[in-house]
């Protein structure tokens, strides 16, 4: 299953909390709970989840990054960043980032999204990552958005379905990682 969530945004008082983050990748809160930038969901919200088991938990989490606004996020969002980063690390999660918006980059022309990964600008954007977030180069893919194309393109298809392959990859990792015998990892105490 795959999951989404309202972004971080930089301002305060909008986007996501960070305070629900933990219950996020714990996997306490509901498929479709209606996130506020202003209060935090706490154990005592009806719907919230004690009861966790290994299928709510996240396991790997995607940051996707315009690769176009690397260069300029504020100090501000790259320690909202470092935050979250600093959560997924606590619970043990898979992690990759996903560079998105490739097609308009400077250097990646339509026809030669194959080769962007050997862009000198697309390169330097990958280390701003990795020194960033501290991810592993392996972990930091890039992919072509659709937007407002009425047709698929293979090449983007390519792209993205390897994108996913690499994710799910991540996430079997991670469930290999999980102690042979759990007992619902006890709770998920792990990360607590």
């Amino acid at each position: 299953m795959l999951c989404d969530s309202m972004g971080l945004d930089e301002k305060k008082g909008a986007g996501l909390c960070l305070d629900d983050i933990p219950y996020i990748l714990k996997g306490c809160i509901p498929d479709r709970y209606q996130f506020s930038p202003h209060k935090p969901v706490t154990p005592s919200h009806p719907t919230f989840i004690t009861s966790l088991s290994l299928k709510e938990r996240i396991h790997c989490v995607a940051y996707v990054l315009d690769i176009n606004s690397i260069s300029n996020l504020s100090s501000n969002m790259v320690a909202k960043l470092k935050q979250v980063h600093k959560e997924v690390l606590n619970c043990g999660i898979a992690h990759v980032a996903l560079l998105t918006k490739v097609n308009n980059y400077d250097e990646v022309l339509q026809d030669d999204l194959l080769n962007m990964n050997k862009s000198m600008t697309s390169k330097t954007q990958v280390m701003n990552i990795q020194r960033m977030l501290n991810i592993p180069i392996s972990n930091i893919l890039m992919v072509e958005n659709y937007a407002s194309e009425l047709t698929l393109n293979p090449l983007k298809d390519v792209l993205i379905l390897s994108v996913l392959k690499q994710m799910l990859r991540a996430a079997d990792d991670f469930l290999q990682d999980l102690p042979e015998k759990t007992d619902e990892i006890a709770n998920f105490q792990l990360c607590m």
